[in-house]
């Protein structure tokens, strides 16, 4: 089976619930009273970044909730993604909504306006649908086209041009700093309100479980006691979840990842492999 198909997400998932993972949302797990106490937990997220992420997320969520699998879809307030048909009938499925924000890169690093914007995007997303966690978007690559071959090649052209600082990156959140997340009506933070001290965090960025080379900007300080625990691909990650050696899990899938029919996988498949180089050949110019 190939990896990274609609398909393999639902093995991972049947494995999970075979090995006898109970499954949380962000929100659930932030309420857990004491998480050591559960025998074994996964945390399911997904980051709905583009548009191709949405005919996709609705397949996972359905299958999801037919086997009594809850997750968390963080959704961004682009016009791209913000689809309110989506959100609503993920909600109905019975998942937990948040708001995946990026207020400090759309304003610049004004951080007036971008609590400004955090406030107005919260209260339209509430509109649909009840929201009490929040998870930063990367956006590593500012703000170039990276789903397309063309944005890609817009941006080596650049680098090759000497252009690519252009690329500036301010970290929404940092505001957390400052603010109060409980003043907005929030219970937490996808990667500032979770212990990843005992949750082992596996990401699906760049098609690889294990992108710490290209999780520029989505970067957590893990426990030692996971540092030499690592899967590349998902046939190797359900051989650790059927080692036990994890207990806790938390995942992070984006749904665009995930494509069944071959020749959309295999785009993607390119798209992944040339924007995981280019992200190598630069550090982007954070703000903090």
């Amino acid at each position: 089976m190939r990896d990274f198909t609609v398909k393999k997400y639902k093995a991972l998932i049947r494995v999970l619930l075979n090995e006898g993972y109970k499954t949380l949302s962000v929100e659930q797990a932030i309420l857990l009273s004491d998480v050591r106490e559960a025998e074994k937990i996964a945390i399911i997220r997904h980051d709905i970044d583009t548009r191709f992420d949405l005919p996709i997320a609705i397949e996972m969520a359905t299958f999801e909730n037919k086997n009594n699998v809850t997750a968390s879809y963080y959704f961004r307030s682009v016009p791209e993604t913000f689809h309110t048909g989506t959100i609503e009938q993920i909600r109905d499925l019975g998942h937990e909504i948040g708001y995946h924000y990026e207020v400090m890169s759309l304003a610049k690093g004004n951080e007036a306006e971008a609590m400004k914007r955090f406030k107005r995007d919260l209260e339209e997303l509430r509109r649909i649908c009840e929201i009490k966690t929040i998870c930063q978007h990367g956006g590593a690559m500012g703000h170039y086209n990276t789903t397309s071959l063309s944005g890609l090649m817009e941006i080596g052209w650049d680098y090759l041009r000497g252009k690519i600082r252009r690329i500036e990156y301010y970290p929404s959140i940092n505001l957390w700093e400052k603010y109060r997340l409980k003043d907005y009506g929030l219970v937490g933070d996808a990667y500032l309100s979770l212990d990843f001290s005992i949750f082992k965090y596996f990401s699906d960025t760049g098609q690889r479980w294990d992108s710490h080379e290209t999780r520029i900007l989505d970067n957590i300080q893990e426990s030692q006691n996971y540092s030499e625990i690592t899967a590349r691909d998902t046939n190797d990650l359900i051989d650790l979840i059927r080692s036990e050696k994890i207990r806790f899990i938390n995942l992070l899938v984006h749904p665009a990842n995930w494509n069944d029919p071959y020749f959309p996988w295999l785009k993607w498949r390119i798209l992944q492999k040339v924007r995981n180089n280019l992200k190598k050949l630069y550090n982007p110019n954070v703000h903090s």
